[in-house]
């Protein structure tokens, strides 16, 4: 017995058919059920069910609209080549999106933290510095003399590397 066509009778009496909506629909349905999925479950962090998502949506667009036929293989080859369109035209400007327009102004943790040398510090003779309690040994790759205004721009376990600000 085809499962498609198979009739399920409700509470109320009416028949049902199941599984019989048009490929159009399936794809709309499929379609939204892909970008839900990609947006609210993935974070928008791979595209690819995206791309695939939005294909699906404009190939049963296209069917419903009756531009394309009701044709199972026309519909896969659509949603495969539209998939890949849509991944080539909205690739860089979603990448683009999703990174941080100045990723040099981004500060972690302690790094980008500025403060003022409490001593002369080179290469060879770090200094110190207690920030929240803490005693950090303060490196430079170039002599810094007391009273500089300096940035961390890297934080190891117990170290701060800086630079002049």
């Amino acid at each position: 017995m085809n499962l498609a066509c198979q009739k399920f009778h409700g509470a109320n009496k009416l028949d049902l058919t199941l599984l019989n909506l048009p490929m159009s629909q399936w794809l709309i349905f499929f379609g939204i059920a892909l970008l839900i999925l990609e947006i609210a479950f993935f974070g928008f962090a791979t595209f690819v069910l995206f791309f695939v998502g939005i294909a699906m949506l404009v190939t049963g667009g296209l069917i419903a609209l009756g531009l394309l036929p009701e044709v199972l293989n026309i519909a896969i080859i659509s949603v495969a080549l539209l998939s890949i369109v849509s991944a080539l035209v909205l690739w860089k400007p979603l990448k683009k999106m999703q990174s941080p327009e100045n990723e040099d102004n981004i500060e972690v943790g302690f790094v980008g933290h500025r403060f003022q040398l409490d001593s002369d510090i080179t290469p060879d003779k770090p200094g110190s510095y207690t920030y929240s309690g803490i005693d950090w040994l303060i490196v430079s790759e170039v002599p810094i003399s007391k009273g500089t205004k300096v940035k961390v721009v890297r934080a190891d376990v117990g170290r701060l590397t800086v630079t002049v600000d």
